[in-house]
């Protein structure tokens, strides 16, 4: 008769989203530094772009990393917003001015479009990381411009991110209304993704809700001299 303990029986999600928190944490403190390091340094040093682009790479993986504990918790039941009044003009200021330097070293101009007293409710850092997917995808394909809109059309709040490229593929033009419309690897071969930063998107507007009605997620060739347009519309 053997003496020896079964073997632990592990939760290998629960694991990988309390790995993925505190990689999240320990980027944030990466961002941070990175950010007081840029403050000192002259904008002529030939450092100053490098330290950008480590540091726009470092957003990029923080925002992933909060991809995956949103889909994670949304999986399993966990996931609430923080909704809060904000002012949506403030809001785009903010991505602005997080986006714009690196975006000029790459020679794309950035822009905004807001009416200054449009407020809505919202979460903050779930929105923000949702449209920081939407420019990081958008300056793959820009030519040299990319628009931030928003604005209200028939009770709702609908931000947008336009750029001037070739547009999406016909095999991604639709409305998604709930993220299950769409299935990350599913089209890799057709779009050229995994899909990820779409479903994301979609969930994330999904779970914005005003009574019976949720948001949703519109790709459209709309955009600047008929690039791409992806629309967020938010109950």
């Amino acid at each position: 008769m053997s003496n020896a303990e079964p073997p632990i029986k592990l939760d290998f999600s629960a694991i990988m989203a309390s790995s993925v928190h505190d990689m999240k944490n320990s980027i944030q403190l990466l961002l941070g530094t990175l950010d007081e390091v840029v403050d000192e340094l002259p904008a002529e040093a030939k450092s100053h772009a490098k330290i950008l682009r480590a540091e726009a790479e470092g957003r990029r993986i923080n925002d992933q990393l909060i991809q995956l504990l949103t889909l994670y918790k949304a999986g399993n039941t966990k996931q609430s917003l923080r909704l809060s009044e904000h002012s949506v003009n403030e809001f785009l200021e903010e991505l602005h001015i997080e986006n714009h330097e690196l975006l000029s070293l790459r020679g794309i101009e950035l822009s905004i479009t807001c009416d200054e007293e449009l407020a809505w409710f919202f979460d903050r850092e779930l929105l923000k990381g949702v449209i920081n997917n939407l420019i990081t995808n958008a300056q793959q394909y820009t030519k040299n411009k990319i628009e931030l809109n928003a604005s209200l059309c028939d009770k709702k709040l609908l931000f947008s991110v336009d750029d001037n490229g070739p547009g999406y593929p016909d095999a991604m033009l639709k409305c998604y209304g709930t993220p299950h419309e769409i299935i990350p690897d599913k089209n890799s071969t057709e779009t050229g993704g995994t899909g990820l930063g779409l479903f994301f998107s979609a969930t994330i507007a999904h779970l914005h809700r005003n009574r019976k009605e949720c948001g949703y997620l519109q790709t459209s060739n709309n955009g600047i001299d008929g690039g791409a347009r992806c629309t967020i519309s938010l109950p």
